[in-house]
């Protein structure tokens, strides 16, 4: 078997076999998912309607991890897509967190969608504590590159000083204004 250390290439990612064994991209792409639930129903628990979490799939083939990247939405509230991140961090709201700047997306990952989120919504895996990074800020982004030791590769990331960021309510209060319009429109 000599591909078995050869390296799996993907757009601007590189793998290897080593790396890919330390890094279950499958459970984190299935924890992912139950985030982006748990994002759902606290929106729906708020009032805001239309809020759906497309079906989980799983890609298993280059074209299919591609196309994944450049079409895959988190939550989906009317038109809006919101994009939700899970952090590692203990944190209970934007200020406590401990990086600053801090990352909202890979570059690859955010340039390749074909329709950007609306918002990054940022999930503590511990707290369960949220604030949101509003894709309106992007012009204040910078760039910063990142060894990633859990996958064992080197990423750029975009970075965002925290104070673009924004409590959660502020974007459930968005979205309910947004849906209260659309009702009055349709009157």
């Amino acid at each position: 078997m000599e591909y078995a250390n050869a390296p799996v290439v993907d757009a601007s990612i590189t793998l290897t076999t080593k790396s890919m064994s330390k890094f279950d991209y499958h459970k984190a792409m299935r924890d992912g998912h139950g985030y982006n639930i748990y994002i759902a129903d606290l929106l729906a628990s708020f009032g805001v309607p239309n809020v759906d979490v497309p079906e989980f799939t799983i890609a298993t083939t280059h074209d299919q991890i591609r196309d994944k990247t450049m079409n895959e939405k988190d939550v989906i509230v009317d038109d809006f897509i919101l994009e939700v991140k899970s952090s590692s961090r203990s944190f209970k709201d934007v200020d406590d967190f401990p990086h600053n700047p801090l990352i909202v997306d890979t570059v690859y990952g955010f340039d390749s969608k074909i329709i950007k989120p609306f918002a990054y919504v940022i999930i503590s895996q511990i707290t369960h504590n949220l604030f949101v990074i509003p894709v309106a800020t992007k012009y204040d982004w910078g760039i910063q590159e990142y060894y990633d030791s859990q996958r064992d590769i080197t990423e750029r990331f975009y970075m965002v000083q925290k104070r673009h960021c924004r409590p959660f309510i502020e974007l459930v209060d968005i979205l309910l204004e947004r849906a209260n319009e659309r009702t009055n429109q349709m009157q």
